[in-house]
């Protein structure tokens, strides 16, 4: 951090214009973070700004998919779940699928979106997670995910876009030129994470992340019954939330949060 004293130093603005930016590594990727959660603040009539970071050309089974055709059905899936969820913005990135890296282009394109959106908080994927292993002997007929590359990747571009360059005023100065000005991020919420320590209440938002998981029909059909899987998932989240937090919750989502600003009281 430099003088910010000095003359002709540009102030970093800190006041937010929307409460949250999702921002994942693929369409349903936000979904399955933390869609009852955007849903619920979407409700209390804050905004939110959804970011998908690759084209999703590569989620699918078919090899002869033409990839135009699957990127834009995939698209339109998004954009629906997106209204389902009471989501005001959306934006596609188009960053090839499955080769997604921590490149200048990926870290411009979030530092672009974060100035222009001037989100309080963003959520996405925890860049360090990098599988998600059951204790063997604990469940012996469980197995292992490891964690998609684009998922990590999308975490390190999003954490490294915000630190330095999205409050740095010199950092990519022909955004100045477009009056996307320097923009301090007050906090970080990573999904997908094995490090939680915050719970939210989704309740009352349960059913519209399970209806807006179920516009993805390219990914898990078109006979989906989401809910109950999302029922059992999110209960499961929330018995954890008792155990770790002593919070009484039907239904809960959990993210690892990481504050970055806290606004003076004249702020």
């Amino acid at each position: 951090m430099a003088d910010r004293k000095a003359p002709g130093a540009l102030a970093v603005i800190t006041e937010p214009d929307y409460e949250a930016m999702f921002i994942g590594a693929h369409p349903d990727d936000n979904d399955f973070g933390g869609a009852a959660t955007s849903a619920l603040w979407a409700k209390q009539g804050k905004k939110i700004v959804w970011v998908v970071m690759t084209d999703g050309t590569e989620g699918s089974e078919v090899p002869s998919l033409i990839d135009t055709e699957l990127m834009l059905t995939r698209e339109r899936e998004q954009r629906m779940a997106c209204e389902i969820l009471g989501v005001q913005a959306v934006e596609f990135l188009r960053f090839p699928d499955g080769h997604l890296t921590n490149s200048e282009a990926a870290r411009r394109a979030i530092v672009r979106l974060i100035r222009t959106y001037r989100p309080r908080v963003i959520f996405t994927h925890d860049p360090t997670q990098h599988f998600y292993a059951p204790d063997p002997d604990e469940k012996p007929d469980d197995t292992a995910y490891l964690n998609h590359p684009d998922h990590r990747a999308t975490g390190s571009i999003v954490l490294d876009a915000i630190f330095p360059a999205t409050g740095n005023p010199r950092s990519y100065r022909e955004l100045l030129a477009e009056g996307l000005l320097p923009y301090q991020v007050h906090e970080l919420y990573l999904y997908f994470t094995g490090k939680e320590n915050t719970y939210i209440d989704v309740t009352e938002t349960i059913d519209l992340k399970a209806k807006g998981l179920q516009c993805h029909v390219t990914q898990f059909g078109p006979e989906a019954d989401m809910l109950d899987r999302i029922r059992k998932w999110c209960a499961e989240t929330a018995k954890e939330a008792r155990e770790k937090k002593g919070l009484d919750m039907q239904y809960a989502e959990a993210f690892r949060r990481i504050k970055l600003h806290i606004p003076k009281k004249e702020e």
